[in-house]
């Protein structure tokens, strides 16, 4: 019974020093550290359940969300993916973390689309219509980057979070370079914007 119960307390030890460390790793490396440990931690386990449907492409273009352009890159080593925008999250100046505007899929070679981020988008216009300088949308401790090369896009402020895929330019980092867009299927480099 005792060398049942001091296995189950090293198990138990060993996973919560492994979330403690892979907590610090994410708060380092993704400037995630405004964030109390804990909240963070919550944030991420309800936006990975709320939108975990979302890894059947069909569930999505269900949902409401459709194709957006072609498959995004910048240059010919990092990737961002395939959009799958909600428009009807798009027009207005909310931002839920557990409804991301956009679902970001990164195509396989054989057709099938695989989840790895999300975008939370507002039309520049809408945050600050009457160009009053409101400060730039923040979500998960993180303020969003204002893009205006977007092709046939008006300027929007953009933030993306990869929840279900590594980046190791950051968590929170616009492009990673583990994503690729197949090489004979339509692309859209960002670079070249």
């Amino acid at each position: 019974m005792n060398r049942f119960r001091n296995r189950a307390l090293g198990i138990g030890l060993g996973a919560l020093l492994l979330m403690s460390a892979t907590l610090a790793w994410a708060q380092e490396d993704d400037g995630m550290a405004d964030m109390p440990d804990g909240e963070m931690v919550a944030l991420i386990h309800d936006v990975r359940i709320a939108t975990t449907q979302y890894h059947d492409l069909d569930t999505a273009l269900d949902g409401g969300y459709g194709k957006f352009l072609e498959c995004f890159r910048h240059g010919e080593d990092m990737g961002m993916g395939q959009h799958y925008v909600n428009g009807d999250l798009l027009g207005d100046d909310v931002l839920d973390p557990l409804k991301p505007e956009a679902l970001v899929y990164e195509p396989l070679g054989d057709g099938a689309m695989t989840l790895v981020a999300f975008e939370y988008i507002v039309p520049a216009a809408v945050w600050d219509p009457n160009d009053t300088g409101r400060e730039a949308p923040t979500l998960f401790g993180q303020t969003f980057s204002l893009k205006t090369n977007i092709p046939d896009t008006p300027p929007i402020w953009a933030l993306h979070i990869w929840l279900w895929t590594h980046n190791p330019a950051g968590m929170f980092a616009d492009y990673n370079p583990l994503v690729v867009c197949p090489s004979d299927a339509p692309s859209v480099d960002m670079a070249a914007q």
